[in-house]
């Protein structure tokens, strides 16, 4: 994972025997792939000025970002409507629950996403995901904790999007039933990934949802913190200016 840049085929041809999770509507992430020169590898049919846009972004984020999405073989294609197959602005797809070598990610990026104030964020917070889903379980959970422990009465999250997670864990806590265990696990899990998405994202971009008016310098202070001691990852504040 040290080098950034890979020598491979010019080509790669994905179906579902290689991505399992792309069943249904989903299929439409398989097929071919072009390798750029920032080692990324785009659908073919993905117009060459967004696969410059997005490469040109993709060289400015933090070293360890992009070897993560390097190092899992991230395909890219984007979509003219303003939101993912997901729902979302941008969103990666990937078996989150395989060993490295099968969570074949696949980010996804709308017309919204691409705009210059989101690409940068948005590229930051999936290719996080592809951070987070290479580190140890030992180290997530030491994170899981750190979390856990900020959970103060009138806690606020780093952003909206991050507090609606935090807001579904939290009211699992309240109910009972059956499974309500495991529900609650996995609540308590996406929170944690997305917070931490969204954290690397408003470290290094600032600027990034200010119309929220969030007052949590402090939160962003501890948990950059928090990600350096548990991860080693080392980001700056503000990569470049929106």
């Amino acid at each position: 994972m040290e080098d950034l840049f890979v020598t491979a085929e010019t080509i790669k041809v994905l179906d579902w025997t290689q991505r399992p999770w792309a069943r249904g509507q989903l299929q439409r992430f398989c097929g071919r792939f072009r390798l750029d020169e920032s080692a990324l590898y785009f659908d073919c049919e993905t117009p060459i000025h967004q696969c410059r846009l997005i490469s040109n972004t993709f060289i400015q984020l933090p070293v360890p970002l992009r070897q993560a999405a390097i190092y899992l073989g991230l395909t890219v294609s984007t979509t003219q409507n303003p939101h993912t197959l997901s729902g979302d602005q941008s969103a990666v797809y990937g078996s989150w629950s395989s060993d490295h070598s099968h969570i074949s990610p696949h980010l996804e990026m709308s017309e919204t996403s691409l705009s210059s104030v989101l690409i940068f964020p948005h590229l930051l917070h999936e290719c996080s995901h592809l951070f987070w889903a290479i580190q140890t379980q030992t180290a997530k959970d030491r994170y899981k904790s750190l979390m856990m422990a900020t959970c103060k009465t009138g806690f606020v999250e780093v952003t909206t999007y991050a507090h609606g997670f935090y807001n579904e864990w939290q009211k699992l806590l309240l109910m009972d039933g059956f499974a309500i265990q495991q529900r609650r696990a996995n609540a308590l899990d996406k929170w944690v990934v997305e917070s931490f998405c969204e954290t690397v994202a408003k470290i290094c971009c600032p600027w990034y949802k200010t119309e929220e008016n969030r007052c949590n310098d402090e939160l962003l202070k501890s948990r950059h913190e928090a990600i350096y001691e548990n991860f080693g990852l080392a980001i700056d504040r503000q990569y470049r200016v929106a």
